[in-house]
């Protein structure tokens, strides 16, 4: 009875080990079949950094340059606006003691009126530069993405990566340079009258 239960405990051993062993082989059998297909397939890759696509770009350059006129403008205009102000202010102080209070609250409504239609206005002014910026950088990076694009199909590029998504990547194989001087040839400046009129034509 002992002779056949140690009999029996050794082939269901044997049969365990036997089981694990093809099991080992079977996955090394399938990471060596993956290795061929890593090792000898070329895929060929490419990364731009889009930042510094448009950054660098003749167009971004104008978009800044025509930003901190705007920006020169609405300061003098804003400006003018608070003297203005500073004034109504400074005269409303020397007639609180000697209007009635009705008429001196109105004077102060209208006041305060004005102050907030300043605040409002200096509020749009900032948005819409945020929007002239966002939608020429849109246009910017539009027209680079149509330029990869064609780098990718003219040297059988199967995948473009931006920068900002690779650890590490070999400059062989980075075409932003390619695409700056591309793209400053394409689109060297942006109908800025154009860009403005989107905002107020929605």
């Amino acid at each position: 009875m002992n002779m056949n239960s140690n009999l029996y405990k050794l082939l269901k051993f044997i049969c365990i080990y036997i089981f694990f062993v093809n099991m080992v082989l079977a996955q090394e059998e399938v990471s060596n079949d993956n290795l061929p297909v890593i090792n000898k397939t070329f895929f060929p890759i490419a990364v731009v950094d889009m930042q510094a696509i448009v950054g660098q770009s003749f167009a971004a350059a104008k978009v800044r340059e025509f930003i901190d006129n705007k920006k020169k403008e609405f300061t003098i205009e804003l400006k003018k606006e608070e003297e203005a102000l500073k004034l109504m202010q400074e005269e409303l102080s020397s007639q609180r003691s000697i209007l009635p209070p009705d008429e001196f609250a109105e004077l102060e409504g209208n006041f305060r009126k004005r102050v907030e239609a300043l605040q409002k206005m200096v509020a749009e002014k900032n948005q819409l530069l945020e929007d002239i910026l966002s939608r020429s950088v849109q246009k910017i990076q539009n027209e680079a993405i149509k330029i990869i694009t064609d780098i990718g199909t003219e040297k059988g590029i199967a995948l473009t990566l931006d920068t900002s998504t690779v650890v590490i990547a070999a400059n062989s194989i980075n075409i932003s340079k390619s695409v700056i001087d591309l793209l400053n040839i394409s689109l060297p400046e942006l109908d800025m009258v154009a860009i403005m009129s989107i905002g107020v034509n929605k």
